[in-house]
């Protein structure tokens, strides 16, 4: 979290023992209860409660058909066979005392609700209970589209918080998948058979954890592949009249005219959005991680195919048979006559010998040789770009700015020319949709800043005429 983003207060909304039922033995039997009444009586597909909500009576006669269907267990020191209307009884005061139910008398009679934060919590856990694999390119097509809406004046602040949060989620998902591939691997390696670690590796390994749309993401139609417009959209909001209408609508509707945290606000969702660009550095690791998996998984297979089934059980019988076994059976399976007699063994094999070398004569370079030597790895090295040589000639060149025109590119010698030729592709195979490919090998030049070119127009200097290009500063995220 950054300096200015406070630890948001968790049991100021919830009450102090929610936790505490989740938390006990019987954990499992308790989450499928609450699974049961929030569907029931208080989620979306229930029917809509009553306002002051629903009799006492309705909740325990929901826990006791519960309780029909499950085992006995004991609950709060009530013996497994105790009357089910004590058992639910008692189960509905774990909740109410817990805050997972609100109970109120209205008039003689009482009755229970939820609160709307802790329904909100249950539905929150359940959908993460319920997580499947992310398809990122519906992800990035509403993150697109909702910044639309904020570029075309459709929408405000809140459609771009909403993107900034679906940005944020995306990364966070991107960058869990590698832990949970490396975590899922060891689990494999203990199946009992091989049928078993093979369904195991494709129900969890590649059905539930994978990205839905793995295989697509490389495509050049895939969404992910029009992040450019998306950040071009992102620095529109940031530099343009867009940015002030968002900035009143915090201080109308979020900071109570406090135009400092409005900017706050303004600047965390744009940076929550401008991380998005980063998502090939998560691709990556995730690509390495998958990588390895398989190569791991397609060995301990190979191995599990391979060997004998039941090894140690087959030495262990073999051992068994072997002291069992009468004297004259346990004869090696050999010829008769001596085992280790000298005639059986190898003749020797005689090498022949080498033949004899001379070393060839070394003969000094002149002073003229070492001179047109030196010249020439001069010549190569000032034609050479590497990545840090292109870093410290766009460093020279950014005197205080965040872009960067190709027009103002200065061009001194051979080595600043190399640098402007490789800028230059650069600019023409970030063209395609979606800019270079993570595998392009000019990919790794491209440190601290983004290349851009300006359809229609081209730039011309003392050496060549080109396509017009932009360089533009990537700022780094707190």
């Amino acid at each position: 979290m950054t300096a200015f983003t406070p630890v948001p207060p968790l049991f100021s909304a919830v009450p102090d023992g929610l936790f505490g039922p989740l938390a006990s033995p019987h954990r499992a039997r308790y989450w499928q209860l609450l699974c049961r009444l929030f569907g029931e009586f208080f989620g979306p597909d229930a029917p809509v409660p009553p306002s002051h909500g629903f009799p006492r009576r309705e909740i325990t006669a929901a826990i006791e058909r519960f309780l029909l269907t499950e085992d006995p267990w004991e609950e709060d020191g009530i013996a497994p066979d105790a009357p089910l209307a004590v058992r639910a009884a008692a189960i509905h005061e774990r909740f109410r005392g817990a805050g997972w139910l609100r109970q109120e008398r209205v008039g003689a009679r009482e009755m229970v609700s939820m609160t709307p934060a802790v329904a909100q919590l249950l539905a929150a856990l359940m959908d993460f209970a319920e997580r499947g694999p992310a398809y990122i390119g519906a992800k990035v097509r509403s993150i697109e589209l909702q910044l639309k809406q904020v570029v075309d004046g459709h929408a405000g602040a809140d459609t771009l918080d909403e993107a900034a949060d679906q940005s944020r989620q995306l990364l966070s998902h991107v960058s869990a998948i590698g832990v949970q591939v490396r975590d899922l691997m060891p689990e494999l390696t203990r199946a009992e058979s091989t049928a078993q670690f093979a369904r195991t590796l494709f129900e969890r390994y590649v059905r539930e954890l994978f990205v839905g749309d793995y295989a697509e993401l490389h495509r050049e139609d895939h969404p992910l592949a029009r992040r450019t417009s998306i950040l071009s959209m992102v620095r529109e909001i940031e530099h343009s009249e867009r940015r002030a209408d968002m900035v009143q609508w915090y201080c109308d509707r979020a900071t109570q005219g406090d135009r400092e945290r409005a900017e706050q606000r303004l600047q965390r969702s744009l940076r929550r959005l401008y991380e998005l660009d980063r998502i090939d550095e998560y691709l990556q690791r995730l690509d390495e991680d998958i990588r390895q998996a398989n190569r791991r998984a397609l060995a301990y297979l190979d191995y599990r195919l391979r060997a004998p089934d039941r090894l140690d059980a087959l030495l262990e019988r073999a051992c068994r048979g072997a002291q069992a076994a009468p004297e004259d059976a346990l004869r090696l399976p050999v010829a008769p006559g001596a085992l280790m007699d000298e005639e059986r063994l190898r003749a020797p094999q005689s090498r022949p010998r080498p033949i004899p070398r001379t070393a060839n004569s070394l003969e000094a370079p002149t002073p003229e040789q070492l001179a047109r030597l030196n010249l020439l790895r001069q010549m190569k090295r000032a034609r050479l770009v590497l990545p840090e040589d292109l870093g410290r000639y766009v460093d020279r060149q950014w005197k205080d700015a965040d872009t960067l025109d190709s027009q103002a590119l200065e061009i001194a010698d051979i080595a600043d020319f190399r640098a402007y030729q490789t800028l230059l592709t650069l600019a023409l195979r970030s063209r395609r949709n979606g800019g270079l490919r993570r595998d392009d090998p000019l990919n790794r030049m491209l440190r601290g800043f983004r290349i851009e070119t300006v359809e229609g127009q081209r730039t011309a200097n003392d050496y060549l005429q080109a396509p017009r290009f932009v360089l533009r500063r990537i700022r780094k995220t707190a």
